[in-house]
Parts: C-alpha cells; structure tokens; sequence
C-alpha cells in the first residue's frame, strides 16, 4: 500500500461506510453477524486503518443489504494526479 497515495481514500471511505451502516440503525457487532466480517475487520476498514480487497468489499454491502453500488454513490474527491489527463 501506498501510504501518501492511499490512506485519504481509505479514510474517506471508510467514513462513508460508517455513516452508510449507521444510517441502517447497525452496530459494528450487528453488520459483522450479517456477513462474513469480523467487527474488528468493520472498525479496521471504517477508521482507514486497513486496506481491503473486492470480496471484503461486496459482504459489507451484503451486510448492509445494499446493492454494491450504493456503497460508491458517493462524490469522492480525487486529486487531479488521479485522473487521466488530456492528451
């Protein structure tokens, strides 16, 4: 991971998916018996501090009995060094 490029991003999906679960009235303890995540694994991903894969991705939205989508409606600011430039 890289750590300059990465940690906003995870801090700021991370904050997003907290207010996601929260707005479903959850627990981190309710959404980890919902799917195959741990409540460590939730406050790991929900705080930035841990960097996951699809699959962890997609039972968090089952967890929150969310299509996947709707975990990334979000307008997530990107740095112009993130996005392609004109040629």
């Amino acid at each position: 991971m890289n750590e300059d490029r990465d940690l906003p991003r995870l801090t700021e999906i991370g904050e997003f998916l907290k207010i996601l679960r929260k707005q479903k009235g959850l627990s981190q303890d309710q959404l980890a018996a919902r799917c195959d995540l741990t409540k460590s694994n939730i406050s790991n991903i929900e705080n930035g501090k841990k960097d996951f894969n699809f699959t962890t991705f997609l039972e968090y939205a089952k967890g929150l009995q969310l299509p996947p989508k709707e975990l990334l409606n979000k307008d997530f600011e990107f740095p112009k060094s993130y996005m392609p430039q004109p040629k």
